[in-house]
Formats: structure tokens, sequence, C-alpha cells
């Protein structure tokens, strides 16, 4: 059907038809026009139909039409029915296959005339735009992204609801009344709006832009991702500035979330190396004005993870984490290196002034308990500390300093601070080539046990011996244990030297008379290491070995990581028929609670109460509180050091059952042991060795 187009046009124009006309000149003319052209006379009928009229209704162009019924040329035309009205207007036609044509009627003198023309494409095109203007629109209205325009200066000129809602407004007009123009303080850094401005008119555009800035109703803060564009004229002038504005907080979360797994220990949320190197790259920069850098290492953290469980030992590093950290405030930087180390980096000129200080704080807070599981458990650190630029040049050098002044903290018996010296590297690679040596000296066979026989002071016979570790270095000659012994245990070596020492000894004590027992040295790491039990139960094994002759000896030290930890080591290892032994006892500051809490067989006086004993009577007065106490506790007690027969004599008067020392025998190897005829038939060491008379003044009334 067809419908008014908007526009109508009146008048009576009619085809020229007077004189000079050549109805010749004029049909072709007609026909040369580029749009359909057909005449009607009053009655009716077609007078002319150009080829154009024709093609339009699809019809051939040499279709006869002059005296036809309009109906006859096309329906479609004749639905159009202007002649009848006599009248003048237009109308838009729709044809099969999405055509449309627009038709104009003119009335002329004796009729009137069509003109035809195809607005297929222009309509085709209009109605595209319309529809893309509703999706623009409905894209405009729904979107969840702000859109907005502004003139080129900054002044609002669209926004879209998401914008306005971003911005706490209910509407585009609200948005628009409020926000006059793109405000400077719209950024929490100023220098954003600045940079916006740079980047657009450098490129035309703004991409991904994210800033900080001020919701503009309520002030609150807020992230933003913006894109923005130019939108120029024809003369390539800017006309606006369009762009979006995402809310990007989950993003920065999520950005925030990422650095925090890409620079933070997972564990204990403090930093972690990578980011520890980053920033001890930052503070040894040139123009810095210097660091101090603490390197933090957790003395016997091995034994909570292997007697209480990786669970206690994480909680273990999470409460020391914690601890460093309010130590050392909040301007310095507190990183997990790996581990059990930590890295505490300070700067500013108190961090130079306060490092002895918090080195000494940071020992102290290491030392107090740490709740786990039920089980108070005490680790204590080692601290070693180096300054930039006073010991380094850079980062790598300032790291490798500390560590020095950390190894010499843990070599001189842990729970110490050390700051770095140019001597203590000089002495550290002394200690790296006697360690490294050691590690060859097990495979090699320097290594050897000598033996020291301890006596029972009523008959001289021999009860057990001490066995005591020797090295033969292939260059530097016999060392003694005081100048490898330090070295294995900083060096982790310890444990391999230990166990090597239990498995040679356990092989030989079966070669002696089978009454005499021997006796072990374990380290303070190799028994807090459950290792140890597995390293005893199958040398017993593997020998024959009767575990009642076998005796191990620890220190107090051995006993200070945990309670929990020495007393499930101690039982275990007593459940294998082996007995512990106390030795230096006096020279801690807890052995009477020790004896107490551990069912010791022996306790071993310390030598330095039997120096100087027939002269000083402190010294007697302690030696003899401690043969009573092992007496009522049925405990033997054995007195090292007994270098003269008035020391033994003494110790004999007083009730000391066991005396060891070069007064009976230096160490010595085992051959020579076994080559020993008294040793083997178990001779009494002579009578005489006690026979000494005492002075009066050293007469005492033995109690009991």
């Amino acid at each position: 059907m067809a419908r008014p187009l908007p526009h109508e046009e009146t008048g009576s124009g009619s085809l020229p038809a007077g004189r000079g006309v050549d109805n010749g000149h004029l049909e072709a003319a007609i026909a040369a026009l580029p749009v359909g052209v057909v005449t009607i006379d009053a009655a009716g009928l077609v007078q002319l139909c150009n080829a154009e009229a024709l093609a339009l209704v699809g019809l051939p162009p040499d279709r006869p039409t002059r005296g036809c019924r309009l109906a006859d040329i096309a329906a479609e035309l004749a639905d159009f029915s202007l002649a009848q009205t006599c009248g003048a207007g237009s109308a838009l036609l729709a044809l099969p296959g999405d055509r449309y044509l627009e038709v104009a009627a003119k009335p002329i003198a004796g009729g009137f005339v069509l003109l035809i023309d195809d607005m297929s494409e222009a309509y085709r095109r209009e109605r595209a735009l319309a529809q893309a203007e509703s999706e623009y629109r409905s894209l405009f209205e729904n979107s969840v992204y702000g859109i907005y325009r502004d003139t080129p200066d900054g002044k609002p000129v669209r926004a879209n609801p998401a914008l306005a809602a971003l911005n706490g407004y209910a509407s585009e007009a609200e948005h628009i009344a409020a926000v006059t123009e793109r405000p400077g303080n719209w950024y929490v850094d100023p220098g954003r709006a600045a940079e916006f401005m740079r980047l657009i008119e450098r490129d035309g555009r703004v991409k991904d832009l994210v800033s900080e800035v001020y919701r503009h109703r309520t002030g609150e803060k807020l992230w933003v991702t913006e894109n923005a564009w130019y939108v120029r004229g024809p003369d390539g002038k800017p006309l606006h500035i369009e762009g979006t504005i995402q809310d990007a907080g989950e993003r920065m979360a999520n950005l925030s979330m990422i650095e925090r797994q890409a620079n933070r220990d997972s564990l204990t949320g403090a930093a972690n190396r990578f980011h520890f190197l980053n920033r001890a790259a930052e503070e040894t920069a040139p123009q810095r004005a210097g660091c101090v850098l603490y390197l933090v290492d957790l003395d016997h953290f091995k034994d909570v993870n292997d007697l209480l469980g990786h669970a206690a030992g994480d909680a273990v590093l999470k409460t020391v984490a914690q601890r460093l950290q309010a130590l050392a405030g909040g301007k310095a930087l507190v990183a997990r290196l790996g581990g059990d180390e930590f890295a505490v980096l300070a700067t500013g000129t108190r961090a130079f002034m306060e490092a002895d200080i918090l080195a000494r704080r940071m020992v102290e807070a290491m030392r107090q308990p740490i709740s786990v599981a039920g089980h108070d458990v005490n680790i204590g650190a080692s601290v070693g500390v180096a300054f930039y630029p006073l010991h380094a040049h850079d980062a790598n050098e300032l790291l490798s300093n500390a560590d020095i002044a950390l190894y010499q903290a843990k070599t001189a018996g842990r729970n110490g601070i050390r700051i770095f010296d140019y001597e203590l590297k000089s002495r550290l690679q002394s200690s790296k080539e006697l360690a490294n040596d050691l590690r060859r000296a097990v495979a090699d066979d320097e290594l050897d046990l000598f033996y020291q026989p301890i006596v029972e002071a009523d008959t001289g016979a021999v009860r057990s011996y001490e066995t005591l570790l020797r090295w033969h270095h292939p260059k530097r000659g016999f060392l003694p244990p005081d100048q490898f012994i330090p070295v294995a245990e900083s060096a982790g070596l310890m444990s391999e030297l230990g166990n090597w020492a239990i498995a040679r000894a356990c092989r030989q004590a079966v070669l002696l008379p089978g009454t005499v027992s021997i006796s072990i040295n374990v380290s303070p790491s190799q028994f807090r290491s459950a290792e140890i039990i597995g390293v005893i139960r199958d040398n017993l094994h593997e020998t024959g070995l009767d575990p009642a002759r076998l005796m191990l000896e620890v220190t107090e030290t051995a006993l200070l990581a945990s309670e929990a930890i020495a007393q499930s080591i101690f039982d275990q290892l007593i459940g294998l028929g082996v007995r512990i032994a106390l030795d230096d006892f006096g020279t801690g500051f807890s052995s009477l609670s020790y004896l107490q809490r551990f069912a010791f067989s022996e306790v071993k006086i310390d030598r330095s109460f039997i120096a100087g004993i027939e002269a000083r009577s402190a010294n007697l007065a302690i030696i003899r509180a401690v043969i009573g106490l092992g007496r009522d506790l049925d405990i033997d007690v054995v007195a090292e050091g007994v270098e003269t027969a008035e020391q033994a004599a003494v110790l004999r008067h007083e009730g000391c059952r066991l005396i060891q020392g070069y007064h009976f025998g230096r160490p010595r190897c085992f051959a020579d042991i076994v080559a020993d005829r008294s040793v083997l038939s178990l001779a009494p060491f002579r009578r005489e060795a006690f026979q000494v008379d005492l002075p009066a003044k050293r007469s005492v009334h033995k109690a009991g």
C-alpha cells in the first residue's frame, strides 16, 4: 500500500504544449531522464512511459505502453490512484525484494505525470542508521561502563547512567548539572590530569589509563580505567572527547594479590627473597645514604620439624616473622630468604646508631618460648650484621658479608651476634677450606677414635673407655678436636662425623672384654635430630653389641632447644637399652633440674672443678655436693681431668666411684688398647695410684 511522504507539493505545473515544441525531441529527452516518467491523459490512458519507469517496475524496455491503462502496466502504480484525485502528492511504495519506489504525481493539462525514483538504497541506509542509533542508544543507556562526551576543553556534554552512578548521581541530568567540567582535582594524584591531556594531544587517544580518583559526589576514593579519543571534524580539528570509564577496583585488587604473591612469602607474609634482593639493590645504589642488613638464622629449627612435624615448624616460622616485624618497625623490610633464614633491611641514621641494640633484641626475642601444639619450643637464633657502604659496594657483597658474620655467630656457639669485619672473612676462607678437607676425611679414612680409660676408684679396674675423635690431616698434621669440631658444627657435618664415630665405636667395642663399656660423645645437633635413634638401633643390630655397654655423653646444650624434643629422643634411646651420661656437669645454669627430669645413668663432673682441688675448698665443697647428690639419686659420678695422685686420693676419699684423667692414662688408639695385655686381662691400676698421704688440713669427714 502507498503511504504519503512527509512532504507534499502542490501546483498546476503541466507539460509544455505551446507552439514550437517538438514532441519527438520531448519524448527523447524524457526517455533519457534517470527517473521513471509516465504521462496519463484525462481518460486514464498512458501516453508516454520511458524505459527507466519500465525497468523500475520490472518490465522490459520494449514493452508497448501507449494507450494502456496504468493497471495493465503495474498494479502497484495503479494503487497510487492519484489520477482519480487529480491532485498532487507523493508516496513510498514497497515492492517485493526489499525495494522501495518514491512516486510523485504532477497535474498537467489534460491529465497528469508520474515521476518514479528508486529509493531502495536510501531507505535501507536510513533504516540502518535508525537501527544503529537505536542500538547505540541502548548501549549508551545500558552499558556497565561509564560513557561520556566532553567538549575539547573538558566540559561534559553527555554521560550515560553508568557514569552518573559511578560518580554518585542518579541520572545523566543530575550528573551534567553537578559536573560542569572535568575537575583537575578529580584525580587523587593531580599529575594524572596533565598526563591524560598529554596522551590525548600526542596520540589522539588515551588507552587503559589506570588512576585513583575521587567519587565526585561523595569524595570517596576508587580506582578507574580510562579510554578516550578525539572526535574530529572534516578539518581535522577536535569536536569532542569521547571515552569510557570503568571501575578498576577488582582489577587493582587482583594486581595487588599478584604483587603479594610475587613479592611475599606465602607462609609468613614477610617479603620473599625476590622482593628482598630488589629492595637491597635499591638501597645500595650509589645515591642512597646506606642501610644495615641483619641475617637471622634459627638455631635447632630442624629438630622442630623432625620431632613435632612440619605444621609445628610452620607455626614457629610465622611467629618468628611476627616478632621480627614488631622489633624492626614499619620502615624496615623483613624477609624470609628460605627455610629458617630471615633478613631485616633497615635504613636511616637511627638504623646505624641502634644496630647493636636491635640485633640483641632479636636474639632475646628468639630465646622466648614459642607455644606450638601444647609444647613450649625454644629455638634461639644467630644474627650476622653488615653495613652499607662500610662493608660492601653493592647488594651482593652486602649479603655475602652479612652471611659471613652469621656464620661466625653460629660457629661461636649460636644464640649470638657478629658484626662483619674483614678478618672474619679471612678466617672464614680458612674454615671453608678445612670444612672441605673434613668432608673428604671420612672417605679417605683420615679420622680415628682414641680411647681414654675410666677406672673404678675402689679397685682401679677399667670400667669403661671414652672414645675421642682425632684427625690426622695430610698437610696440617695432627689436629685436636677443638680445631675441627667447631668447623664441623658450622658446616653441618656433625651428624656425618657422629654417625661415623658411633659405627666405628660399636664395631671396636665388641672386641673389648664383655664387662667394659664405651662412652661416645654426641654433639647437641646430632642429639636433637631424631636420626640418631635409627643410627644407634642399626649399629647395635649389625654389631651385636649389648646396648648396656654403650653410654652416650650429652651436654646441657643438647637439652636447651626444647624440653619436649629432648625428652622424646632421650626416652627413645633409653628404650633401646643404652645409657646416657650428662657431661660437663656444673658448667650450665640448670643442671639440677635436668637431673630431676631426665633418667641419666651417669654424671661427669667438669674438669674445671677438679683443677686445684688440693688448694680450693670451694671446689671440694661443690664436688662433695655432687657426689652426695649422685649417691642419693643412684647415679654414678665420674670425675674428669684427674691428673695427679693427690686429686685421685681426695676424690676416692670423698666417695667418688669413677675417675678419668691423664693420671690413669692418656687417650690411645684402639690398636694400642687391644695390644695391652693388662687391658684384656682387666688388671687393675696400681693401688699406689690412690695411696697418697693427704695433709691434715685436707682431711674431711665423710657423711654417712
